[in-house]
Parts: structure tokens; sequence; C-alpha cells
């Protein structure tokens, strides 16, 4: 097994948020070129601080709210053991550029959906702006890429301040398609795929022939685990499902220190990649607890007691955790409807932002892609907006992963979720 490389004089693997003081101090010492500075380089064990102005953390703090304002329903509107995952970053990242098109009440519906109604169009535009300026880079042991795209058929017209509203705040490309070619889609799954490092494929089957415009937003994620868990320590072991039975899966084990904490009927175990920055957030719920259960009481002040807490945590374990690999798929069209955007998908939908014709959204298809092993956690997310016409249509303690769990996937300056999930059987792919 490997054992965890951790200073013993640590509590905790990862370093206590500083204060926006002494990270401003630390940057200006860290890109001073004198010789006598070189000791006050980050680590590679140390998270770098991402400092965010009040209303970019105000705009985070909103977009995880939604993240479980669409997670809860899905999760407890599954009828079947089922393992879910959704990337709620791509989801708000691709609605919020479909944002900078709407206008009257179909902005205002989207706005409140994205909890983003107490939030200036500016504000939101330059909080993802720095997300994804600053999240890419963090980290030289994970691999994040974030990347958008805007789609638009030969025919159609663009108002010039939407595209390049996309292309300032977004990094959007730009990419044009002809509907009545019928390699339309597989150009629009080609470039998914690409951004998403294989993992994201034949998103779109085909299009509807009203279709003008797709905005997409591809994220692919490949984090190396802190201190990696030893193949040899890996064994099969029982995973208890929600039916009741029982079946023998590859679980992992590592003897560590980590945060762990007991809150809210769940054991939270919270699990570093590469020097911190992101990590994975695994919660246990207690027996006769489900997960369901949990992403029912769990809201984005909830994850912020949760995260807090996490800081200040850290003891001596032996963890079990079962390898899991799988691929989701959704049509978020009735989430969101039951969330309060219904407007944008009807003919009363004002997407006049865009185009002087009469616009509404069609779909918003979401994909994701997970595998996590020894070596750490590679996993990719798509969301396609499109876009039509109207009218047409201390002491050891053992914690061990044995049942249905959930899972969150952050980066802990910022605060994002990047990806969430539940994991009913590890086996099921």
């Amino acid at each position: 097994m490997i054992i965890v490389y951790i200073c013993s004089c640590l509590k905790r693997f990862v370093v206590k948020k500083v204060t926006v003081v002494l990270g401003i101090t630390f940057l200006l010492i860290y890109t001073t070129g004198l010789t006598s500075c070189e000791k006050a380089k980050v680590t590679p064990g140390d998270p770098v601080a991402i400092l965010l102005t009040e209303k970019q953390k105000e705009v985070v703090d909103s977009a995880n709210n939604f993240a479980f304002n669409l997670f809860r329903p899905i999760i407890t509107g599954t009828k079947s053991a089922e393992n879910i995952m959704i990337s709620p970053f791509s989801i708000s990242s691709a609605l919020s550029m479909t944002l900078n098109g709407a206008g009257g009440e179909t902005y205002d519906a989207m706005a409140k959906a994205l909890s983003l109604d107490d939030k200036t169009l500016s504000e939101i535009n330059d909080a993802y702006f720095k997300l994804m300026s600053d999240m890419v880079s963090v980290d030289d042991r994970v691999v994040i890429n974030i990347a958008n795209s805007v789609w638009v058929e030969n025919s159609f017209t663009v108002k010039e301040g939407f595209m390049q509203a996309l292309e300032t705040y977004f990094d959007a490309e730009a990419k044009s398609f002809d509907i009545n070619d019928a390699g339309a889609a597989t150009d629009i799954n080609s470039w998914i795929e690409s951004k998403t490092n294989g993992k994201i494929k034949n998103m779109m089957s085909s299009l509807d022939p009203a279709t003008v415009m797709l905005l997409i937003n591809a994220v692919y994620f490949n984090g190396k685990w802190r201190d990696k868990f030893d193949k040899a320590g890996t064994s099969n072991r029982p995973f208890y499902l929600s039916s009741g039975a029982s079946k023998d899966v590859p679980t992992m084990y590592n003897e560590t220190d980590l945060a762990v904490l007991h809150r809210d009927n769940a054991t939270i175990v919270d699990i570093p990649y590469g020097q911190g920055n992101y990590t994975m957030v695994v919660a246990l719920p207690d027996e006769g607890v489900t997960p369901a259960d949990i992403a029912g009481s769990l809201d984005a002040v909830k994850w912020q007691e949760w995260t807090t807490a996490i800081e200040n945590a850290g003891t001596h374990i032996q963890l079990y955790l079962p390898k899991f690999k799988y691929e989701y798929k959704r049509s978020l069209v009735n989430d969101l409807t039951t969330m309060g955007m219904g407007i944008a998908f009807t003919d009363n939908a004002d997407f006049s932002n865009i185009s002087d014709e009469s616009l509404k959204i069609f779909d918003v298809m979401h994909q994701t892609y997970i595998a996590t092993d020894e070596e750490g956690t590679e996993a990719a997310a798509a969301t396609v907006v499109v876009v039509g016409t109207t009218s047409a249509n201390p002491s050891t303690t053992v914690i061990n992963i044995n049942r249905p769990f959930l899972y969150f996937i952050r980066e802990i300056y910022t605060g994002t979720i990047v990806f969430m999930g539940v994991v009913e059987d590890p086996s099921a792919s």
C-alpha cells in the first residue's frame, strides 16, 4: 500500500484557506525574482489560492445553489437504482451563455432558475470569465479543460453583441453548420469528443430541421490522487445495494490522514487530488439513510457548512473506496421547466438579443463520464443548448464505503462544484 505523503505536523492535508491579505502578500513574494525569495514559492503539495471578488463569490454560491436544486429532484425522481452524475458547472456555463441572448420574462425566468436573479449579466459574465481563466491552470497534477462553442446555421443572422459577449467572457469558438447537411451532427459530435479527450461520444443523434444555433460547453478533468492507492491493496469486497442485495466489487484501500466528519446523517470524507485545489468529497449515508435522503437536505448553505467544517477536520483512517466507472445522459428540459424556466422552451420565449427572429430552446442535453481508480479520477461532461425557430418544433477510524454514496468534485478556493453524483452500483458501467 502507498502511505500518503503528508507532514506529520498537519492534521489536515489541505492547507486552510488564507485570507485575502495573506494571499496577496504571498503572490507578491512569489512573483519576485530575487534569489532570496526562492523558498517562498509554492511547493507541489500546497493548494494555490484563487482570489475571487465578493461579487464573483456570490455568483459561485448561486451556481452551487442551482446545482443542488437541479440534483435533488433528479436523484429523488429516479425510480430504479441508477448511477447518476451531472456537471453543474457545465450546465450553468452553457445556460449562462444562453442567458446573454434572452430578454424580458424569459431572461427573468432563466436567471431565477439559475439562482442568479439578484445578479447583473455583467457580474455573471465576469465570474465565469474568472473561473474559466483560473481553474484550468491552478494545479499541474490536475488536467482540467473547459471549452465553449456557439454553432450558427449558415442562413441564420446573429446579432453582433451576442456573439461578442460569448467570445469575450466565455472564449466561445464560433462555428457554422448547414442544417441540410447530413453530417452536421457528426461535426458537432467530433468537436465535443475532441474537447473531452474522447470520453463524450455521439451526443447528438440528429438535428431538428428548425435548429439555428447550438451553445455547447465541454469539461474534461483528469486528477491524480494526491497520494495514490496501491493496486496491491485492491481486493473484492462486498458492496450493499439499495435493494438489500450485495455483490463483491473491486475496492481500493489506503491508510492515511484525511479530513473526516459526521454531519447530517452522513460520514463525509475529503480526498485530495494533486496539490489539493481539487478534492473528491464522499458522503456515505448512515445505515437506513439513502443518498436521496442526503441530497434532499442539501443546499448551498449546508454545502458551505460542510466545506467549512472539512477545513478543520483531520484524522487517521483506513479508507476503503470502490472503483467505479460509468456514463450518464439526460435531457434537462423537464428538470429546468420544473425549476421555473419553462417559458424558454415555448413559442413565447424571448431571445431577441440573439436575433430578430422568434426563437426558443428545443433541448438542453447533458452527458457525463467518470472513472475512478487507484491513480485518480477521469471525468468529462458536455452540455448542449439547442436553439431553434418557434412554431416549427488520532486513533485509527475505519471508513468502509460499502453502500450507495454521493460524491462531489470541487475546487476548494472558488467553491465551484465541477461534478457531482451518486454511486448505486460500482460495477455498473
